[in-house]
């Protein structure tokens, strides 16, 4: 975010400028000329993207006669349109007896004349009129218009097409520092700038004006991100911060306010839903503000979104000794049942409203910001140690914290047996039991809605004729991010693997291995008993059929 004290007059205009100018004059006021013009506007800031920049013609510039040494008052003369404007500043400007026929010379001595810091504020009154009377000067083919657009490393308004001449150009306002105008620094300029266009080269002027910007935080562990991971259930805090800008000029009252939209899966916290309000913490620096804001939202049943606004009331008049001073907003939201699992995660987006026109009561918007929450999901694949196309069911299982802390669970779909952790929404009713988390035929059993980190997984009943798994089973969720807070990639691993990111699994495979029984001390008694009875019972077989064969041969 820029410093306001870092902010340029945007009016300024080099002594260059002025140089060309030297000669303005009587030559014929709406002379037909080239219209191979170009004025380049250009910043570095992503803010100045989109914005609309506007060039009004005041003077013609006859190019051809300055060439021929034919020109008088330098090849410049006051277009018709403008008349009014310097007739209407004559006293201001001190131009004395003005009239249709001087008029123009009247104009050309005037600003041919101008030095330093009245040339900003000739600017600011010039840019003000044209605005004021746009149509006039429309019908007259005097305006021109381009939004800055992204050129390489740099945001450029190009404005094509334009007849020679000298131009105020009045880019969307926004804040501007005068301390180039002799007056006290910190406080806000002109965003009027003027440029004279004498040739088919482009004029390029570097914008000096900012504009207000909004940066939107997620709590992340310990300190603020532009993503964090979260449990379905868990309170998510975020912050939104801004600059308070100059308003000294807008006399007329500012329009500063936060827009911001949560996702499907994120619910408000703190609100009073007949009202429409919602509980914010508001600062300007270190100060908590207890007045002078609204903080309102309202529901799209549609899209299930969240709008929030918090809008300052009255606030050039409680804050216009604050400038450049931090602004900021926080509020919380808890993850819900509709959160989106994993790559796209739960976007947010937020912006600034605010005015950008001291003469009118017109607003711009900031370029906007976005916060990233994400949510994952893990799943078991229940098979036989021995067997591993053979998936075993009924396996109960619990899942705990990485802190052996167990999680209460809902499930959230039976065709894929699927269970998420419990929110304060859900009913007692709503919970499974313990039973119920288990692996159904085909060996399935899934976890969704959890953060990234370490979870255990517990086997609290085996399979039937399977073994228990004597201990936990750690589960470690992985996840790498962008600079832009946006999800690269993500998996599942047990906590023994190491994390591959080219191949982001998110199921485990456990394996159970068939009961055998054990014998028990003290067996090894009966077993003899029972060896040697059956020797006993096969001699008395073999005595019984030579007893019987004995006494046939004797019969």
């Amino acid at each position: 975010m820029n410093s306001l004290t870092k902010k340029l007059a945007a009016g300024v205009i080099a002594a260059a400028t002025m140089l060309g100018f030297a000669g303005l004059g009587a030559t014929t006021a709406n002379a037909a000329n080239a219209s191979d013009g170009v004025i380049k506007v250009y910043n570095a800031s992503p803010e100045f993207n989109g914005k609309t920049v506007t060039a009004y013609q005041m003077f013609t510039y006859d190019k051809e006669a300055v060439d021929n040494g034919t020109a008088t008052n330098g090849g410049y003369a006051l277009i018709d349109s403008w008349d009014a404007f310097f007739k209407d500043k004559a006293t201001e400007f001190n131009l004395g007896e003005v009239s249709d026929a001087n008029v123009k010379q009247k104009a050309y001595d005037y600003v041919s004349g101008l030095k330093d810091t009245a040339v900003v504020t000739f600017a600011k009154k010039a840019s003000d009129w044209a605005k004021t009377n746009d149509s006039t000067l429309i019908a007259a083919s005097l305006k021109h218009t381009a939004t800055a657009a992204e050129d390489g490393n740099r945001y450029v308004a190009t404005i094509e097409n334009l007849p020679y001449g000298y131009y105020v150009v009045s880019p969307q306002g926004g804040s501007t520092d005068d301390s180039m105008t002799g007056n006290t620094p910190n406080k806000r300029g002109t965003d009027a700038i003027l440029l004279n266009v004498k040739n088919n080269t482009p004029v390029e002027q570097k914008l000096k004006t900012t504009y207000p910007t909004v940066q939107k935080t997620v709590k992340n562990g310990t300190g603020d991100s532009n993503h964090n991971s979260a449990q379905i259930g868990d309170t998510v805090e975020f912050k939104l911060t801004s600059t308070v800008p100059d308003m000294t000029e807008y006399t007329n009252g500012y329009t500063f306010k936060f827009t911001d939209t949560l996702s499907k899966g994120l619910t408000l916290n703190n609100t009073n839903e007949t009202a429409g309000t919602f509980t914010a913490i508001v600062k300007i620096g270190d100060q908590v503000l207890t007045e002078g804001y609204t903080a309102t939202f309202t529901k799209d049943a549609t899209a299930g979104t969240t709008s929030l606004e918090v809008n300052m009331t009255n606030f050039r008049d409680n804050h216009l000794n604050d400038a450049g001073k931090t602004i900021t907003v926080e509020y919380s939201a808890t993850l819900n049942k509709n959160a989106v699992v994993g790559t796209n995660g739960n976007d947010n987006t937020a912006k600034v409203v605010y005015s950008n026109d001291p003469s009118q009561n017109t607003t711009g918007d900031s370029k906007e910001d976005k916060t990233y929450t994400y949510d994952f999901n893990f799943g078991i694949d229940k098979v036989d140690a021995d067997n591993k196309t053979k998936k075993l069911g009924g396996a109960q299982f619990e899942l705990q914290d990485s802190e052996g802390n167990k999680i209460t669970l809902v499930q959230s779909d039976t065709t894929s047996n699927t269970f998420r952790p419990k929110t304060n929404d859900d009913a007692d009713s709503d919970v499974a039991k313990a039973e119920d988390v288990k692996t159904n035929d085909n060996g399935v059993l899934n976890f969704t809605g959890l953060k990234e980190g370490t979870y255990k997984v517990v086997e609290t009943k085996a399979p039937t004729g399977y073994n228990k798994l004597s201990a936990p089973i750690e589960v470690v969720i992985h996840a790498n991010y962008g600079p832009d807070g946006k999800l690269t990639d993500w998996g599942v691993t047990k906590s023994s693997e190491t994390y591959d990111s080219n191949n982001t699994s998110t199921t485990i495979t456990v394996e159970n291995k068939q009961g055998l029984e054990l014998p028990s001390t003290g067996s090894i008694g009966t077993a003899l008993f029972t060896v040697f009875g059956v020797l006993i019972m096969a001699l008395g077989a073999v005595w019984y059929v030579k007893s019987n064969r004995k006494s046939g041969k004797r019969a």
